[in-house]
């Protein structure tokens, strides 16, 4: 696998400048997502529209189609893609993840995230199973601090934080510094949109190993056997520059 690891500005590293004309299949995947009666779910939504020019990534699904009635997860993610590439953290001192991200809710209620929002993810790939996000809507700039069920883990939790006294001025529609930095010997994660704290993790644990990941959600679970994720809502997204520092790429 060949990644582009030019040093861009604060010392960070490119994972993917998103110079091909489609994403790279070298250098990205679909998730797969472990079905609990065996199989695998594999989340692209049909309407889904990618292009990558200009070095960026352009994901907009203009109505979500993709739901389950029964199985949150699959009812959930609406289109989730992940790097292919793996990150070793250090044992000591801190690695962090970055992209420029820009966030349209297409109809539906900006205001209410559960109903639409897009993320970049840093997740892990070991046993521990954590996820930590930027993610938001128009309007909304939020942190996702998640342990799965899909994958195992026995005590699943799923955070979504807002810092209220962050003024963004209500405005995610242009392009936004997103980083994640996990520190691994002060079990910290801290996640900071445009040099600002949205949110730090004291204690948090903090895996061995990561990958990227790229999203559109909902976050409504079903309700009486049928799906409440589809409303003629949609969203269209931006990812610039995938970066890292801290790593070997």
């Amino acid at each position: 696998m060949t990644m582009d690891s030019a040093t861009t500005r604060d010392g960070f590293v490119a994972y993917d400048e998103l110079e091909a004309p489609e994403l790279d299949a070298a250098l990205w995947s679909p998730l797969r997502l472990p079905q609990p009666t065996g199989g695998v779910h594999v989340p692209l939504d049909p309407a889904a529209e990618v292009t990558v020019a200009g070095g960026e990534l352009r994901l907009t699904i203009p109505r979500f189609s993709l739901s389950h009635d029964t199985w949150q997860p699959a009812d959930s993610a609406k289109y989730v893609m992940s790097s292919t590439g793996e990150f070793a953290l250090p044992p000591d001192g801190s690695a962090t993840f970055a992209v420029d991200l820009a966030i349209e809710n297409l109809g539906g209620e900006p205001g209410d995230y559960r109903r639409g929002m897009a993320a970049f993810h840093v997740f892990a790939v070991d046993g521990s199973r954590p996820v930590f996000a930027v993610c938001g809507t128009s309007t909304r700039v939020l942190a996702m601090h998640e342990q799965l069920a899909p994958w195992g883990s026995a005590e699943p939790f799923n955070h979504v934080v807002e810092s209220p006294y962050q003024d963004f001025d209500d405005d995610f529609t242009r392009l936004r510094e997103c980083t994640v930095t996990l520190d691994r010997g002060a079990s910290t994660a801290t996640w900071r949109v445009d040099g600002r704290e949205v949110y730090r993790a004291p204690g948090a644990v903090i895996p061995e190993r990561v990958r990227l990941g790229i999203g559109i959600w909902t976050m409504l679970s079903p309700r009486d056997g049928r799906s409440r994720s589809l409303e003629g809502q949609g969203i269209s997204t931006r990812w610039r520059r995938f970066r890292v520092r801290g790593v070997e790429v």
